[in-house]
């Protein structure tokens, strides 16, 4: 039996690939990251994430690096309630709509709902943001519970991550989240009753929800799967009503603890 060797583009786009990934995990060796395969696509960058890199810095900041083609994805938890994006309109929570460009720094987008806050927060940011210097593939989004930089290749990530650990002391200062009012009347009542019951445990944060299985006692474990495994083909379809639009807290809500479950059955 022959076999054909890959074609030498094809050899090629994998070295290149390897390299890069090599490169990134080199230059955050000092937090000695983790690193996973994926297959995660981002819609605001109309591309696919393949790999992820997580660490925790010498203060338990954490971070996570999605690799895409020609970008990395900076990533840290943030609790903020501003909604921004700045030289990405936001397809996610829908941060589309321009409210400025500013000289040195991007265009800002948001769903025009904070404007004035916003505004404020990038006045307080300006040095910092300026301090990136990004391009037209380069930029930042501020969500109520992430803050992400797009950055490409070439970055050397430590003095980013710097920079990045200010932007969130200064956000989560200034603009702090509102706290939990959240209304959960959009949810049917079966589901509301299984996420008020477990919302303790409804963490979207991956270093969080790892440190939690391990925390889980046997019991927790089962209760858990014995409630919300036969509800998640109901919580599959109730999430998928949204379609194209975002998902409200309580179906986030409801994704997280579906994750969860579905971690701790793979894992029995």
């Amino acid at each position: 039996m022959c076999f054909q060797s890959p074609p030498a583009h094809s050899q090629t786009v994998i070295c290149d690939f390897m390299t890069t990934v090599q490169e990134i995990r080199n230059k955050v060796k000092m937090f000695r990251p983790t690193s996973q395969e994926v297959n995660l696509f981002d819609p605001n960058l109309n591309d696919k994430s393949t790999r992820l890199f997580k660490f925790k810095d010498n203060q338990d900041n954490k971070f996570k690096i999605w690799t895409f083609t020609d970008t990395v994805k900076l990533e840290t938890p943030l609790a903020t309630s501003l909604l921004f994006s700045i030289n990405f309109p936001d397809k996610v929570f829908l941060a589309n709509k321009i409210m400025k460009d500013i000289s040195d720094v991007g265009i800002v987008f948001t769903d025009n709902s904070m404007d004035k806050q916003i505004q404020s927060c990038i006045e307080l940011l300006n040095d910092d943001l300026k301090s990136l210097q990004f391009d037209n593939k380069e930029g930042l989004t501020v969500y109520g519970n992430s803050l992400q930089l797009t950055l490409k290749y070439d970055r050397k990530l430590l003095p980013e991550i710097e920079v990045c650990i200010k932007i969130k002391s200064i956000i989560e200062l200034n603009f702090p989240d509102k706290g939990n009012e959240t209304d959960y009347s959009d949810l049917p009542i079966d589901l509301r009753q299984i996420l008020l019951k477990f919302e303790s445990l409804a963490i979207t944060d991956d270093f969080e929800r790892d440190e939690l299985i391990e925390g889980l006692s046997t019991r927790q474990r089962k209760d858990l799967i014995k409630v919300i495994e036969p509800k998640l083909k109901e919580i599959n379809l109730f999430l998928d009503t949204f379609g194209d639009k975002p998902l409200t807290e309580g179906a986030i809500g409801l994704q997280s603890l579906a994750e969860l479950v579905m971690e701790l059955t793979f894992h029995k």
